[in-house]
C-alpha cells in the first residue's frame, strides 16, 4: 500500500493569530494572483470625478483579488525619496549606542530602534533578521502640527524617540519630509478605496481626523542561509502600508496567494507598493484581502547565490482614529448575521503585543504593556 504523503503548509501570523496554508499545485490549485499588478495612479490628482472613479474601479479589483498593487506614477517627489533612503543608510551605520539610545522598548507604543533578530514573527526562525526604527502620530511633535485631545490617554506625553547625538541630526528632519509627503498621498488614496468599496469620497473623512500612522526604516541584510527570513509571514494591522523599497537585484518581498506559493514583488522605480491591511479586510467584511507577506533577502538558487545585497525599506501605515470605532460597512453586512465592533487604538496595541517578541535578557530594558 502506498501512503499519500502529507500536505505542505506554509505557516503565518494573520490578524495576530498563528495560521497556516495549503501549498496546492497541479489540479488541486485554485485560481489565484501570480503577480502584484501595476496601476497608474496619476488621476488620484484629477479634478473629474469621472476619471478617479475609474482609478477607484482597478484599485477595487486588486484590493478584492491580491490585496497588493504598485501605485505607479504616485507624484511624490523623487529627490525627497532618495534622500529619505540617503539618511536611512546612514542613520543605520551609525554606532550601536548612537541607536540604542532610542530603543523600542523604552516606550508604550515600541517606537525607536529595534535590533536585529530582537523580532520573531515566524517561530520556526531564530528572529527576523532586520533592524529598524519606528516613528508615528505624536501630538508632541511640532513637525505634525497636533493639538492633544484631553479624551485621549498620553496624547500630551511624547511617543516618538529621537536621537540626541550630533552624528544624527540629520535623521529626523529626513523622516518627516518623508512622513508629510506620505501622510499627504495616504489622505488621497484613502478616498479612491472609499470610491472603490461604492461609498462617497470623503466617507472615512470623520474617523481619519487624528489618523494613527507610522514610518518603519528598515534595514535587512543580505542572508546567508535559507532558513532565515528578514521578518516572518504576517498581516498588517492598519487601514492600508505604502511601501517604498530600494532597488536589488533579487526580490526580497513577497506575497502569499490562495495556493500557497509565495510570488515575488521587485523593486520598480517610481512606485510605491500598496498593501491592504486588517482593518479594511474587516470593514468590507472580508471581501478586500489583508495578503500575508514576508521578507527574505536571500538570492536563492541563482547563479548570483552568495552575492547578496544591503536593501532598505521605508514602509508608512496608515490608520483610523485611535479612538474610532470600525466594523463592517453597514451595505456590505449581510442579514440576521451580527457584527462585532473594535475601537482602534485597543486592537492596535493588542497586535503590537503579539507581533514584537523580543529577545533581550532580562534587566536590558524589556517592557511588557497591557
Amino acid at each position: 500500500m502506498i501512503e499519500t504523503p502529507p500536505t505542505p503548509y506554509v505557516h503565518y501570523h494573520d490578524g495576530g493569530i498563528p495560521g497556516r496554508r495549503p501549498i496546492l499545485k497541479g489540479a488541486s490549485a485554485k485560481p489565484t494572483f501570480t503577480s502584484v499588478p501595476k496601476i497608474d495612479m496619476q488621476r488620484v490628482y484629477s479634478p473629474s470625478l469621472s476619471d478617479r472613479q475609474a482609478l477607484a474601479a482597478e484599485v477595487g479589483a486588486a484590493c478584492r483579488d491580491v490585496g497588493f498593487f504598485y501605485a505607479v506614477n504616485h507624484g511624490v517627489d523623487e529627490d525627497l525619496l532618495d534622500g529619505t533612503f540617503d539618511a536611512v543608510k546612514r542613520y543605520f551605520a551609525l554606532e550601536k549606542d548612537v541607536k540604542m539610545e532610542c530603543h523600542n522598548q523604552k516606550t508604550e507604543k515600541f517606537r525607536g530602534y529595534e535590533g536585529f533578530l530582537e523580532g520573531k514573527l515566524d517561530p520556526g526562525t531564530r528572529g527576523d533578521l532586520k533592524e529598524g526604527f519606528l516613528m508615528g502620530e505624536d501630538f508632541t511633535d511640532p513637525e505634525q502640527n497636533l493639538t492633544p485631545l484631553p479624551h485621549l490617554p498620553n496624547t500630551s506625553k511624547p511617543r516618538n524617540q529621537w536621537p540626541s547625538h550630533p552624528s544624527a541630526a540629520f535623521f529626523r528632519p529626513a523622516i518627516y519630509a518623508y512622513y508629510n509627503a506620505m501622510l499627504s498621498f495616504s489622505r488621497r488614496l484613502l478616498q479612491i478605496f472609499a470610491l472603490a468599496l461604492d461609498l462617497p469620497e470623503d466617507y472615512f473623512d470623520a474617523i481619519t481626523t487624528h489618523p494613527m500612522t507610522n514610518v518603519r526604516a528598515v534595514h535587512y541584510p543580505p542572508q546567508t542561509s535559507p532558513s532565515d527570513v528578514g521578518i516572518g509571514a504576517h498581516t498588517d494591522f492598519c487601514w492600508f502600508t505604502l511601501v517604498c523599497q530600494s532597488r536589488t537585484s533579487f526580490p526580497a518581498l513577497e506575497v502569499l496567494n490562495a495556493n500557497g506559493i509565495w510570488i515575488p514583488v521587485h523593486h520598480e522605480p517610481h512606485t510605491f507598493i500598496v498593501n491592504i491591511a486588517d482593518f479594511l479586510k474587516l470593514v468590507t467584511g472580508g471581501r478586500w484581502a489583508s495578503t500575508v507577506h514576508r521578507v527574505r533577502n536571500y538570492p536563492g538558487d541563482s547563479k548570483e547565490e552568495g552575492k547578496g545585497e544591503e536593501r532598505y525599506s521605508m514602509p508608512f501605515f496608515f490608520s483610523p482614529n485611535e479612538d474610532a470605532k470600525v466594523s463592517v460597512l453597514p451595505h456590505l453586512r449581510e442579514e440576521g448575521k451580527t457584527y462585532e465592533e473594535f475601537v482602534v487604538g485597543e486592537y492596535f496595541q493588542k497586535r503590537l503585543e503579539v507581533d514584537r517578541t523580543t529577545h533581550l535578557k532580562k534587566g536590558e530594558g524589556r517592557r511588557r504593556v497591557y
